[in-house]
């Protein structure tokens, strides 16, 4: 597996916030679980800035939706951003889906992978998973900050995924070569940061939507747009 290149990373990164302050990790539980106790102060050393990125190489605990377990081996995306918002509570599945649609669009313009979300924060290639978002609130001193968690199979083999029984599936596997994870990063944030600023100055959501319900796999009796 190559390492995660910080430098690379760092030269390609355009975004005005998100991911400017990095905290690189080798491995860790979760990257979430990391944030949130970043935010109450029981991991030391570490200044806590609006748009942190928190990177591991591979996480021993990943979490999905309801706890449930996430493998997350070298070579994946295995990244949390911590956002210090005004946004209330109720609006996370929005900004579930705004982070969901951001690593479609771009593994779509990048790599021509067509992806589809599926409700409330999965992405899936045809009918197997390639990765997911999981998004937490923790409230400091009366602050809100969002912890939001994204995990992608990048240059991972599909043998690595055999827990998930066939129903999992990597960029090298659709591809069928490695891609440059520093690249896919960057390129995620750029696009996350541009709708959810919109969002929070505008809350047309509606506007976002339009783009996001071609892709979207999902009841309509659980979700209402405003």
């Amino acid at each position: 597996m190559t390492k995660f290149n910080i430098d690379r990373y760092k030269k390609l990164l355009k975004t005005d916030n998100l991911g400017r302050n990095i905290i690189y990790l080798k491995a860790v539980d979760s990257t979430n679980s990391y944030a949130s106790r970043i935010l109450k102060n029981k991991t030391r050393g570490n200044k806590i800035q609006d748009g942190t990125l928190i990177l591991a190489e591979t996480q021993e605990r990943g979490r999905g939706m309801r706890e449930r377990q996430w493998i997350s081996p070298p070579g994946g995306l295995w990244f949390t951003l911590i956002i210090k918002t005004t946004l209330d509570r109720k609006e996370l599945p929005e900004v579930t889906l705004i982070a969901a649609y951001s690593a479609a669009v771009i593994l779509n313009r990048l790599y021509d992978i067509e992806v589809i979300i599926k409700w409330p924060n999965d992405l899936y290639y045809k009918k197997t998973k390639l990765g997911g978002i999981l998004t937490e609130v923790e409230e400091i001193n009366k602050d809100i900050f969002l912890i939001i968690g994204i995990g992608i199979n990048v240059n991972i083999n599909i043998d690595d995924l055999s827990p998930y029984n066939n129903e999992s599936t990597s960029i090298r596997t659709i591809l069928g070569k490695d891609i440059e994870r520093e690249k896919l990063l960057t390129e995620i944030l750029l696009e996350f940061e541009k709708d959810y600023i919109y969002y929070c100055k505008t809350e047309d959501f509606k506007s976002i939507f339009n783009k996001i319900e071609g892709i979207l796999d999902y009841n309509v009796a659980n979700f209402t747009i405003k």
